[in-house]
């Protein structure tokens, strides 16, 4: 069991181990408020070393600077993720009530591919236990249209699903369904791919399927530097012939597959605040280069010096 230690004997540890200190105040506070492990343990890694000891001359100022970026860049994931979220969510339930216009036809297994109905069982258990958690809490709209209607409709039901659960749903319903809310999120794909024919829900739901494990990382503010998905998602040319990726599990490749999701204002600001949060890291690293740090996430070298700012 590692002892307790002391804010000064934490930068007393730092210094002995090489890393230097600027400005003690600031990196007093900054411990404080922030946690040594979380800044420390999980940010010097990135920086020279021998051993537990930092060779380069790098700063505190150094590792706490890449800890802000990375917390920033987490934002403008998360919000691009909830944008391109609520799109689907969107979408789903419009197609989905146009087709099935029977109460609570989400629970019924017909209304779902019937070569995935083990699959679709478990998508309905979770949109069950969605509508029996909030059935009974006023003030709720499920609340509201369990007492007062009768019926709780997919375009309500949806506001109260995650991504995870949508992303399942989407997966089980009938390919006719599938197809239209494909073809509905062309709308976006041609914003950045003119001249795009389609859109193939396998394509889709393989984005999304990385696009959520990104969300989850920046949800639960785990480290986004150095994340890799857990599959690659599948590669489409007209995406991809345009943004060439070498690791099809990166936070780079979720950050161009985006654009399917998006509008020009909703992609164009976190390109943006990506690209600037870069620039600023640049100015503030020594002992390493950002390409170092942009490799982390699968981003080409110099990416925020070639991408230019998109006007929106």
């Amino acid at each position: 069991m590692k002892d307790f230690k002391m804010i000064d004997e934490q930068l007393a540890l730092l210094r002995s181990r090489g890393l230097i200190i600027p400005n003690e105040e600031k990196a007093r506070l900054y411990l404080l408020t922030n946690n040594y492990y979380n800044i420390v343990n999980g940010y010097s890694k990135y920086f020279p070393r021998d051993g537990e000891i930092y060779t380069a001359g790098t700063t505190f100022d150094e590792v706490w600077h890449l800890y802000i970026f990375d917390k920033e860049i987490k934002k403008a994931f998360l919000e691009a993720v909830l944008n391109a979220e609520s799109h689907l969510k969107a979408v789903l339930a419009y197609r989905f009530a146009e087709r099935f216009r029977s109460p609570y036809a989400y629970l019924n297994p017909q209304c779902y591919d019937q070569n995935k109905i083990s699959s679709a069982l478990r998508v309905i258990s979770i949109l069950s236990q969605f509508i029996k958690k909030y059935s009974g809490t006023k003030g709720t709209s499920i609340y509201h249209y369990v007492h007062h209607h009768h019926d709780v409709p997919i375009w309500v039901l949806v506001n109260y699903m995650d991504f995870g659960s949508l992303r399942y749903m989407l997966s089980d319903v009938r390919p006719d369904l599938q197809n239209a809310v494909a073809k509905d999120m062309m709308n976006f794909v041609r914003l950045w791919i003119p001249d795009a024919k389609k859109f193939p829900p396998e394509v889709l739901l393989s984005f999304m399927g990385n696009i959520n494990a990104v969300r989850n990382v920046c949800a639960h503010n785990n480290r986004l530097l150095g994340f890799s998905c857990y599959q690659n998602c599948r590669r489409w040319d007209p995406l991809h012939d345009s943004h060439p990726v070498e690791n099809l599990r990166s936070v780079y490749s979720v950050f161009i597959t985006l654009q399917c999701f998006l509008t020009e204002t909703e992609y164009g600001a976190l390109h943006n605040a990506v690209r600037k949060r870069m620039n600023r890291l640049g100015h503030c690293l020594h002992s390493i280069t950002l390409n170092d740090i942009l490799r982390t996430i699968g981003f080409p070298d110099n990416w925020n010096s070639d991408a230019a700012k998109i006007q929106y």
